[in-house]
């Protein structure tokens, strides 16, 4: 049974010249240098992304030579696309989530009005044993191919729909998180599994913090993707790939310093002030752990010099 992230893979051809590598003063030396409170990748087990899938990683000097995406005077807004029903709830958590997305890529978001689910021809029914009731999944290349790129906003370097539908790529997968087109610029990402109601269980408010948490992780790691970055596998960062819904837990709201570096030449944001925007979101979303960690960095890059 494959339960396994499964996302389209754009093929970047990289250029046979040699490419120098040039930092922006913004990066300071103990962001890129300085590698304390992260944690470095243990050897990888049995279930776990890397031992299933051997990643070669991606440098900087691979990174700029892939051209990533960029955003661009005329394309510069992050648009996400609700699909189907939401409760109030949801639809908070996912307008906090977008908030989180704006602040991660130093960017302007848009929430687009609700569209509906397709009615008939995309999707099938599949029976949990967690569940007392039939789950309608939706096949991801209905909002890859047919929904989002025909609607696809002028201003927006990429357009991504969100759904609590649960959702399935080809008839042998069992589920997928998520799926995107890294040409078109358009992705598709299911909320469904990140809620307590999928597994039966009642609201509470860990269960709201937990979905919080981890709609802003799928969505900074997703369109992260879409910017250009691979898998990480040097240290936990965001930008990890998992394997199943617990390996994507253990998954830091946090890039390393080599994903940081990439997306700090992609976006040219100041890092002090990127992290300093990141722990006023965190407390006032009360995701103490997160509010934590990034005041610990912020004191300890703090006291280093910007790079010469």
């Amino acid at each position: 049974m494959k339960v396994v992230f499964y996302i389209r893979q754009l093929i970047l051809s990289l250029a046979l010249v040699a490419v120098v590598s040039v930092v922006p003063s913004t990066i300071r030396a103990g962001d890129i240098m300085d590698d304390s409170g992260f944690e470095k990748m243990g050897k990888p087990k049995l279930g776990e992304w890397l031992f299933h899938f051997h990643e070669r990683g991606q440098s900087f000097e691979g990174y700029v030579s892939s051209h990533p995406t960029r955003a661009a005077a005329s394309r510069r807004v992050l648009v996400f696309q609700p699909v189907g029903p939401f409760s109030n709830i949801e639809k908070d958590i996912i307008a906090k989530a977008v908030e989180f997305a704006g602040i991660w890529f130093d960017l302007p978001t848009r929430i687009e009005p609700v569209l509906p689910l397709p009615e008939s021809g995309w999707h099938r029914i599949r029976h949990f044993s967690w569940i007392d009731r039939p789950v309608k999944q939706y096949k991801t290349g209905y909002f890859l191919d047919k929904l989002l790129p025909r609607r696809l906003p002028p201003d927006a370097v990429c357009y991504l729909a969100m759904t609590m539908a649960d959702l399935y790529p080809e008839e042998d997968w069992n589920f997928v998180f998520g799926q995107a087109s890294f040409s078109d610029g358009v992705g598709v990402y299911s909320m469904a599994r990140y809620f307590p109601q999928f597994w039966g269980q009642e609201e509470s408010s860990d269960s709201y913090y937990l979905a919080l948490r981890r709609s802003s992780k799928v969505l900074a790691h997703e369109v992260g993707h879409i910017f250009g970055l691979t898998h990480c596998i040097h240290y936990r960062c965001t930008m990890n790939g998992s394997n199943s819904l617990e390996e994507s837990d253990r998954r830091p709201l946090r890039l390393c310093p080599f994903c940081l570096k990439k997306l700090q030449w992609n976006r040219g944001f100041d890092i002090n002030e990127r992290y300093e925007k990141l722990r006023e979101f965190f407390e006032n979303q009360n995701l103490q752990q997160e509010a934590a960690w990034t005041n610990l960095r912020l004191k300890r890059i703090g006291s280093n010099p910007p790079e010469q």
